[in-house]
């Protein structure tokens, strides 16, 4: 296994392969014709070093949530409009309120629009913050819940309650949890005939997982594949999304430390989606097909690929910086990213009519 997929479970893969300071990267675009429209530029950005490092946005209550995952975890909130950061919560530790791996940001859905849970990979738990106290300055209503079942490093609540996962999911790529958070079963497998031993399979496959804020439908888009398939709350396939670059991961077999079967990447190994969002009338992915040989940061891509929810490829749209998180207003109208160079920053762009 390698540091390759510190993009959604920082903390896990280093813990079992290698040191983070390791990952190389490259947007993705070298070698590919060069996009025939010109690149969507951030019509409002904020810059600060003080952002860490951004690995995912969501929105809530009218402000944009980031998560900083990098020497000390926190929680920052933006204004939409201006980008600036109205506040930030959160440290390094193992008490209530505290991350070691904070991977992903959960709107908390119905009579509470100013909070979300955040998912720490490392504790398996969410925490439940309150954007108002954060932008106060003074959290006091801290919430935490635990997660049971698979290592989750992608996590997603459906309209009726029930969560779905991606991440180190045992027996395959998507699992479902019940409304309290305790495992329900595996929904999504392997693709047939593919076997390797120990955890090699649940790194290769690794996905993001979205859901149709309609209701019914889930999106998994592989991390290190030019995969993304559609299915309901079941596992039941509904499409094969036709992806313009399709590829399964490419892997070496490979052994911890401990002697432990796990996968082993080289150059053939390829970032595919590195962030997958939803919304009713689309999803969109950030896909960057780069090697994870290349330089700097390789799941960082200008390029954002969209498609419908029956799986059908729209087009793909290219930002004037390469992104590594990323959100989508409810109206596909911005398009929000977060990316590390040349220092870490977060913008706002404004998406083309989808004909367009």
């Amino acid at each position: 296994m390698s540091a390759a997929l510190t993009k959604w479970t920082v903390g896990v893969v280093v813990s079992v392969t290698i040191c983070l300071c390791g990952l190389v990267s490259r947007t993705g675009d070298e070698g590919r014709a060069a996009p025939a429209v010109a690149p969507l530029v951030p019509e409002a950005a904020y810059t600060d070093d003080a952002l860490g490092w951004v690995v995912d946005l969501a929105l809530a209550d009218d402000r944009l949530v980031g998560i900083d995952a990098l020497l000390d975890p926190s929680v920052h909130v933006f204004d939409l409009e201006t980008l600036e950061r109205l506040g930030s919560y959160g440290g390094r530790g193992d008490g209530p309120g505290e991350f070691k791996d904070p991977e992903q940001i959960v709107p908390v859905a119905g009579g509470s629009p100013d909070e979300v849970w955040i998912l720490d990979g490392v504790h398996q738990r969410l925490t439940r913050l309150s954007l108002d106290e954060v932008e106060a300055g003074s959290v006091v209503s801290l919430e935490t819940s635990q997660m049971a079942g698979p290592n989750a490093g992608s996590l997603v609540r459906a309209p009726d309650g029930r969560w779905f996962a991606g991440g180190w999911i045992t027996g395959g790529r998507v699992a479902r949890y019940r409304a309290d958070l305790s495992y329900d079963r595996t929904i999504l497998g392997f693709p047939p005939g593919v076997e390797a031993p120990g955890m090699t399979l649940l790194q290769a496959y690794e996905s993001r997982v979205v859901a149709d804020p309609a209701g019914g439908r889930l999106a998994a888009g592989t991390l290190l594949g030019g995969l993304l398939e559609i299915l309901d709350y079941d596992g039941a396939p509904i499409a094969q999304a036709a992806v313009p670059d399709p590829f399964p991961p490419v892997w070496r077999q490979g052994r911890s430390r401990g002697g432990r079967a796990v996968m082993s990447l080289g150059p053939e190994t390829r970032y595919g989606f590195t962030d997958l969002v939803a919304t009713e009338g689309y999803l969109y992915g950030l896909f960057s097909g780069g090697s994870v040989d290349g330089p700097d940061t390789p799941w960082a891509t200008r390029e954002v690929q969209i498609y419908t929810w029956d799986g059908a490829y729209v087009k793909t749209v290219h930002l004037a910086r390469a992104a590594e998180a990323m959100t989508v207003d409810a109206s596909d109208t911005w398009l929000y990213a977060s990316g590390p160079d040349p220092e870490p920053w977060v913008a706002r762009f404004r998406l083309p009519e989808p004909g367009r």
